[in-house]
This record gives C-alpha cells, sequence and structure tokens, in this order.
C-alpha cells in the first residue's frame, strides 16, 4: 500500500520501521492517554517507515530517547508528544494530530472518521480524504502514476 508512495520520495525522508511490539505498546499508551484508537492507516504506514519528513513537511513517528538524543528536532515530532502537547494548549479534542507543515496540521477526525488537511491557524479544513495514502499524496504532492 506505502511500498510506491515511499519510493517516491529520498531515503532521507523515511525512518526505520517500528516493530509489531512497539507499535502495540504506543497504540496502548496512546488509547490510555486519549481514549481514542490510532486509525488503522497510520498504523500500516508504521510498519514501513516511523515517520516522515520531507521539504518542511512531516507525518509523527514514535521516537525514544536515544533516537531524540541523536534528532533533538524530532521531539515535537512524536505522536505521543505532539498530542499532548496540543491538547494541553488547546481544548480541541476531535483531531488525532498526525503530522504538520508550517502552515498545515495532518489529522485524522476522529467523528468523520476521514484524514484531513488543516489551517494550523484557523483549523479551515484545505482536504478531506477517506485514507491516510490519499492525504500522503497531496500533502507531499506527489503524483500517482
Amino acid at each position: 500500500m506505502y511500498t510506491d508512495f515511499l519510493s517516491k520520495l529520498p531515503d532521507a525522508a523515511t525512518y526505520e520501521k517500528l516493530s509489531q511490539e512497539k507499535i502495540s505498546n504506543t497504540e496502548q499508551e496512546f488509547y490510555s492517554l486519549f481514549n481514542v484508537e490510532f486509525p488503522k492507516d497510520y498504523i500500516e504506514l508504521l510498519h514501513f517507515t516511523n515517520g516522515l519528513s520531507f521539504d518542511g513537511q512531516s507525518i509523527c513517528g514514535v521516537y525514544d530517547e536515544k533516537f531524540l538524543a541523536d534528532h533533538p528536532r524530532k521531539k515535537s515530532m512524536d505522536i505521543l508528544r505532539f498530542n499532548s502537547s496540543f491538547r494541553d494548549l488547546t481544548d480541541i479534542t476531535d483531531y488525532i494530530m498526525l503530522g504538520k507543515s508550517g502552515i498545515d496540521y495532518i489529522v485524522y477526525n476522529i467523528g468523520e472518521k476521514k484524514f484531513q488537511i488543516l489551517s494550523n491557524g484557523t483549523m479551515e479544513c484545505f482536504g478531506t480524504f477517506d485514507s491516510f495514502l490519499d492525504l500522503l499524496y497531496a500533502f507531499f504532492e506527489v503524483e500517482r502514476q
């Protein structure tokens, strides 16, 4: 599902994929913190790459302290930290924050069960997608074959 998309990005845009155990543990921790499950499409991406970062656009991953020591800028892109911080700073709980750029948030709209690109200033919706893969193609402006 994600192989074709990822092959169109530079190798430096991806990270080592996570083990099933790490994914499961993170899912459980996320649910215990926010009482909501990760969208299945996001979990599927973690089987290929632990987040994405390319051209100022990033998708959250699951980062441990060792990785963050080598990549300190990634601290804000850890899925647990990003969602905790966003919820601490706002009263918005309608979304799972999945990524961002300088002007956009990438989210999963919990109520609508859709992936969206929102303005990070006004939360205006710039696009709604049924699948995370469709959103990724639009967000990273990668053409499909």
